[in-house]
Parts: C-alpha cells; structure tokens; sequence
C-alpha cells in the first residue's frame, strides 16, 4: 500500500451545480502514486463528475486540489494536462479519419515539430514505441474507423501516457469489453501501477474492482461517504455504503418451470455475414440468456426476429403460429417487444418527457383520431412510474435528467404499453449501477412471473448465470451451446463462448489494421472517369468540342472556384458549411474595384492584401457567430450572404465597374496568350499549399480532428472555437482574394452578378470532390477533380447548345449522388468496426 506522503491530488470540498440542482457536495478525495482508486456509486452519485473536475473537464464551484502539494487550478482540460493528468473516458475519445498515430499525439506539443510542421515518421515510431511498450499489435498508419472498442481504448491509453502522465483517470473502461480485453487491460493497469502512476478507476462490476483495486472510495447522492482499503471491505460493505441498505442477492431468481410448447420458436433463421441456422425456444414465465463475446451475432439475432434486418432463411413461431415479420411495426403487431442495447441512441428521446417516451410505441392509447390527449398521456406514464418505481421529479422531466438506471426503466415502460408477450432484452442493466441493476432484475422476474416470454441478451455473466432460467451461447455467428440452470458455471459457458476458431479470418497475423475501405481513393477515380466521359460524350457529339479554345476556357473557369473550394473544403470538414462565400467574393470584388477607379495606379500587391483582408474580416464576423454565439453555420451565413450581398449594392451604389479601370496587369494574369494562364498556375500553387498544410500542420489535422469528433476534440484539449473561427477566417480570405481574381478574369464588375451563385458551384465542387458531408474527411486532390469536373459541364453544355439552366439540376444533383455516397461508405464503416 502507498504511502500516505505519495499523494499526487488532494482533493478538499469539492461541490459542483448544473442549471442550480447539485452533482457533487463536499466530497474529498486524495489520490496516490502507485495505486489503483476505485471510485464506486450508483449512477447519479456524482463519480464522472469528480474525475471530470480534477481532469479540468468541469471547474468545481468549491473546493481546493493540490496536485504534489501545491493548489491548481484545473479549470480547463489543457490545464489538467500540464500537470500530467489525464482522463479516459467510458466511449473512446477517438477520430475516425485520422491514423492511430494521429489519435495518440493529437491534442499534444508532440504533434508538431520544427516550425509547426508534423515529423510524421517519427510520430509514427514513437506511436509504434508506446504501442509496443503496451504490449498492443496496432498499426500505427492505419485509421481508426476500423478498428474495436478495445483497441480504441488501448489508442486512448496511448495517448494519455504519451504526455508524461502521472495520474491516469478511467471512467468506465471496461463497460464495453469483453472478459479477455478486460484482462489485457488490466495487465497495462498494473504495469503502470508499478511505475509509479496514480490511477483512479471507475466500474459497476464489483468484480473488478476488488480485483485492481487498492482502496475504494464511496459516493452517494453526490457525497462522500467512506475509504476503505479493499482488503479491509467486502463486495457486501460495499454495496451497503452505495445504496444505503444491504442487498443479499443481486441476481437471485427461481427457475421457472417449462411445461408445454415453447411460446417464441425460431427455427434455423439465418442472415449471410453475420449469423447462421439460429434455433432457439422461450416458454411462457421463461428468462432464456444469450451469452457470447462481443460481436458473436447476439443483437443480430434479436434485430431479426423484431424486424429490423432482414433474414434469408428461418421461420419465427407464436404460440405454433408461423409470423411474417419484415418491419418493428409486424413485430409489435404481433406482441414482441425489444429493448435496445444503446437505450440513450435507440431506445428514447433524449430531450423528451418521461410522459412522452412512455407512450411513444402505443400512441393510439393516448389519442384519438391523430389527436394527442396530454392527460391520458400523463396517466399512463404515471401508472408505469409506480409499477416500475421509476425515480423522478415529475413524468414532465426530460429523460436525458434521470440516471441509466430510471432511463432504463422508461423504456421498459414504453414496451409494456404495447401489452407484449415476448420481450427481447439486449444489455438490459449495461452501464447502470448495482442497485438499479437488482431492481430492473426484479422488474424482469416479476414479468416472468406474469407469463410473459423473454429472451435477454447480456454480456455479464453473473447476471446471465443468476436471472436465466436457460442460457444459449453464441461465437462468431453460431450457437455453440445450451446449458440448463442446474448445469450452466461461468467456466462452461466462457468455453462455449471462446472455443478456438478453425476460421483463419480469426488468427492473429500480427499489427491489427483499420478495416474502412479507401473511400477517398474510390471518390478520386470516379470523378476522374466522370471527368474524362463528360469530355469523350461532347467530343462524341461535336468534334469541334476538342478545341484549344475550349479547353483554355476550361481552364479559366477552374481557378476562381478552386481558390474558394479550398476554404470550403476546410468547412465543411468541421461539420459546418459557409453559404457566404459568393457574396464576400462579391463585395471584396466590388471595393477593389472602385479603389481601382478612385485611385489609379494602385499596387496590385497592395490590392492582394486588401481583398484578402476584406474577405478575412467578413470571415472571421461568420466564425464569431458560429463559434462563439453558437448560431448553427447554415443560419449563420445564410443571414450574412444576405447581408453582405446587401453590402454590395450600398457600397456600389448599384453602379458597375467598366473593364477600362482593370489595371492591365491584372487582367494580364487571365488573358496573357501564354500556354496555361498565370492565374492557373496561381490556383495549383494556392492548392499545394493547402494539401501541405492540412497534412503537415497540427492546425490541419485538428479540421479534420473536429469534424471526426467534435466532443472528443473538446475533450483532447483541443481549442474548438478558436480553431472553427480561424476555419472560416480563412475561407473568407480565400474567398477575398478570389475577389481580385474576379477582376482579372471578367471584363466588369457588376454588383448585380458578381459571385452570384457561386456559393452552390463551390459547394458542388467540393462534395463532388468526396469531402463527406458528415466532416472529418476530404481531400485537396479530390476537390480539385471536382472543380475540373464543374468546369468541363460548364463549358460543354453551352458548346452543345444544351441550356445553362440545366447546370443547377446537374449541381444539384451530382450533390444529392455525393451525400448518398457518404451514407453508403459510412454505414460500411460502421459495420465493419463492429
């Protein structure tokens, strides 16, 4: 045991409020180096909470910390991280788009080397270094979009101690691994123990905690109640302080007796890729568990028989009936149920009342010719909040307030609305704590008692041991056992579960690697062979389409769109999107326009600057009022492209600037009789300076950091804010600075159609280009292709006496293909990282 003068953190009085309700009140904590802290509680006992103060995450209303004797302010994650801590969190903080070596050293000074530039081989060997020190086979290149829970947590783990960290802050690790990652896990755990690192450890499984820990410290209703070193307490103690009373059986059940036809019968169902010849059967009063390792096909199975994937083979049996069920909507029909694993993404509206969640599956209880009755509404959930004893001020609370535990007790409620006889649970007690955790089994006994049918799903063997009457086991789409009650130990079902494999997909064959497929690579081609179609199509039907004339005027188009794509690009990585970039254009065009005829002879570099600056000011107004006052982008610059446009013709005085005004040089840049325009040649410049800097910069990689997980960025120490204002900063100074090019490229400035339209054509380009319209991914290559692709339409519709209204269907449409694309490629991901 550490001694007492190893405290890292001494924590005093710490109190915190949200919107006035207390969280946590005068609890204390001391943390010591070479030890392991459990932090125990039910939900809502204030323990994330904690770990988030002294991780700098949340600023405490009260209390002092001492961080090696000395009083800290951790008021920001950034501050928290200066002093070695570090906190990993229950979901992985991890970027999807970005490589293993990206996610380790993001957030961190290590990211960037000489001159802000990233030394990308030696992030790679120093990743590669930690990785091995971990004992963990990743790749450091390959994204993380592929890969699985656990080795996103092992990637966090990097990360966190690639900054030196000396107190390491684990909020529900292991809630989502299996029995063999929470053992890799804690071999690292312990490894870092030994070092000297001072940990603190979250879980709802009593098990691990007496297994990794040294003390326990107790919270209750958000205040402190006992430490006791772990050898001195016992499971029971501990359950006593959390809940306040004594549990004698957490997962206690009779079995229930099986006599006559099984109610729910599935025979030989089967869906390609994820699950094959399941047969299974629940009698009435019956709890049958389905036990397996994460990804075994267990929710799969259970989405099938309600509906929601389609199966290829099988029949499913009511009551020796043969059903038909290809919707939820046949599956509630026909009295089945099902409570989803994520009950926070699948199972309730989050920021609706408990009252309307409630009643969401069986609206024709609480309405009457499609009119909802509020009173009827409220007397049903009333009436399942006192059969469930779910705890909360009011039916009129929004669920999003009520802890996991009463969370999931609503969606139990909204089940047992629809008088089911079959109900599929998945993870019915993940992520809730213990005493919750006894009173939704009671809640599922006393349904077994009351003949309903249910089939549960759930990857905590005690629980899947102590409340079935039955338990099936599932490994990589198979049953591959049925145990009785009287015959099923933790030793029999975990072989079942974890038998050697004799498919050679499953062997070990050194670095794990990202799954995702090369989405960008696959965008780039396309648009390529779309680009050289386009061109074979029009030389197919005019030959004299294959002109130089043609393809100069092609290449002319190109630059203007290209130079604000780039700025586009870079926004809509970060999950936003500018729609003023047409009318800053518009205005900077506007202003040099007229200093070019008040004051002839102007410099055209001092021009340059000016444009830029114009377009960076109106930038910048855009990134305030996104980034700080939190106006969504599109409303945000929708108001400002009609602001700004409005601009226009006040600073003009709707007056046009002639072509004589231009300085020569100027115009020079696009008309100049030289093989490839100068202004081209300036637009390729101007892009491989914004590859090099997206690839190379630490600023770069966090545009794609924030698009990927804006959350997560948040939490990495990443300035969001800052960073999102710089974001569109640039592009209106790219979009300024198109402004001049505007000059350049047209005979007039004219404030009635000076970059009209050109919001829609850059942003054609650049999801064209495979910039996802969800963030986090693009390319420069990619955009630029696409710009080359608008320009060989607008050139060639026009040179086949084809209307330039068909333009805006093609625009339009070429956006709707690309958003359905990144639908189809994420969905895909999604699926291969489970």
């Amino acid at each position: 045991m550490p001694a007492v003068d190893n405290i890292v953190i001494q924590a005093t009085g710490l109190s915190k409020s949200f919107a006035g309700v207390p969280v946590v009140t005068n609890v204390s904590v001391d943390v010591r180096a070479g030890e392991v802290l459990a932090l125990m509680g039910e939900n809502g006992a204030g323990k994330s909470t904690v770990l988030k103060i002294l991780a700098g995450v949340h600023k405490a209303d009260a209390g002092t910390i001492l961080v090696a004797g000395q009083p800290a302010e951790l008021g920001t994650v950034q501050s928290a991280q200066r002093l070695g801590i570090a906190l990993i969190h229950q979901e992985p903080l991890s970027f999807p788009d970005l490589t293993v070596a990206e996610n380790i050293y993001l957030g961190s000074g290590a990211l960037a080397g000489k001159l802000g530039l990233i030394d990308r081989k030696k992030i790679r060997t120093d990743a590669q270094n930690i990785l091995t020190s971990l004992g963990v086979k990743l790749d450091p290149n390959a994204k993380t979009s592929g890969l699985s829970i656990a080795d996103q947590q092992m990637v966090e783990l990097a990360a966190a101690l690639s900054q030196e960290t000396r107190v390491l802050l684990m909020d529900e690790p292991t809630a989502a691994l299996t029995p063999a990652e929470v053992k890799d896990l804690f071999r690292i755990v312990r490894r870092l123990k030994e070092q000297g690192t001072a940990i603190v450890f979250i879980s709802h499984r009593l098990e691990e905690v007496m297994e990794i820990s040294d003390r326990i410290t107790v919270l209750r209703d958000g205040q402190f109640v006992a430490t006791k070193p772990v050898a001195e307490t016992s499971t029971a103690d501990i359950i006593s302080m959390m809940v306040g009373r004594p549990l004698a059986d957490l997962f206690h059940k009779e079995s229930a007796p099986q006599t006559g036809e099984p109610y729910l019968k599935v025979e030989n169902l089967s869906s390609p890729g994820r699950f094959e010849n399941i047969s299974l059967e629940v009698h009435r009063g019956e709890i049958v568990g389905m036990a397996g390792l994460v990804g075994a096909g267990r929710t799969e199975v259970a989405e099938t028989i309600f509906g929601l994937r389609p199966r290829t083979t099988g029949r499913i049996l009511l009551g020796g009936k043969e059903l038909s069920i290809n919707s939820a909507r046949d599956a509630i029909a026909n009295g089945i149920a099902y409570v989803p694993e994520d009950r926070q993404k699948h199972g309730l509206l989050m920021p609706f009342s408990i009252q309307n969640n409630t009643t969401l599956a069986s609206p024709s209880r609480v309405s009457k010719l499609g009119w909802l009755f509020r009173s009827a509404e409220r007397a049903v959930a009333n009436k399942y909040r006192e059969l469930l004893r779910t705890r909360c001020r009011d039916v009129s609370q929004p669920v999003r307030e009520l802890s996991g535990g009463n969370q999931q007790k609503v969606v139990l409620s909204k089940w047992l609305t629809t008088h089911p006889e079959v109900l599929i649970l998945d993870e019915p007690t993940r992520g809730i704590d213990v005493g919750a955790k006894a009173e939704v089994h009671q809640v599922i006994g006393d349904l077994a008692r009351q003949g309903k049918a249910i089939l549960m799903i759930s990857s905590d063997l005690p629980e899947v041991l102590g409340v079935s009457d039955r338990i099936l086991v599932m490994k990589e789409g198979r049953l591959t056992g049925t145990f009785p009650r009287s015959e099923a130990t933790q030793e029999r079902v975990m072989t079942a579960a974890t038998a050697a494999s004799s498919d050679p997909r499953t062997a070990d064959h050194g670095p794990r690697t990202s799954r995702s497929p090369s989405v960008l690579r696959f965008r780039e081609l396309g648009i390529l062979l779309f680009v050289l179609l386009a061109i074979l199509i029009s030389i197919a039907v005019d030959h004299s389409f294959a002109s130089w004339t043609n393809f100069r005027s092609i290449l002319l188009y190109i630059p203007l769109i290209a130079v604000m794509a780039m700025g586009q690009m870079m926004v809509i990585i970060s999950r936003n999107i500018d729609l003023s970039v047409g009318s800053i254009l518009g205005l900077s065009s506007i202003i040099i326009g007229f200093i070019f005829v008040n004051h002839p002879g102007f410099p055209l570099y001092a021009a340059a600057l000016l444009s830029i600056g114009i377009g960076a000011a109106l930038g910048l107004f855009n990134g305030v009022l996104v980034a700080y006052l939190r106006i969504p982008s599109i409303i945000a610059t929708l108001g400002t492209l009609s602001a700004y446009r409005g601009l226009i013709f006040m600073y003009s005085g709707s007056k046009q600037v002639d072509t004589n005004f231009i300085p020569q040089r100027l115009i020079d840049l696009s008309n100049y009789p030289t093989p490839v325009p100068w202004i081209v040649l300036f637009a390729a410049f101007l892009s491989l300076a914004t590859y090099l800097f997206l690839k190379y910069t630490r600023f770069g990689r966090e545009v794609y950091a924030i698009g990927s997980n804006p959350s997560a960025a948040l939490l990495r120490g990443i300035k969001v804010r800052r960073d999102l204002a710089l974001i569109f900063t640039i592009t209106g100074a790219l979009s300024g600075l198109a402004g001049l090019m505007w000059a350049s490229r047209f005979p007039t400035i004219n404030p009635g159609s000076v970059g009209s339209g050109y919001e829609l054509i850059v942003i054609s380009a650049v999801i064209i280009g495979g910039t996802s319209v969800f963030g986090g991914s693009g390319s420069v290559l990619g955009v630029l292709l696409g710009c080359i692709l608008i320009g060989t339409v607008n050139i060639a519709l026009p040179a086949l006496n084809i209307s330039g209204f068909y333009q805006l269907a093609i625009y339009g449409l070429a956006i709707l293909v690309a958003a359905a694309i990144d639908h189809f490629t994420q969905s895909r991901q999604k699926q291969g990282g489970h």
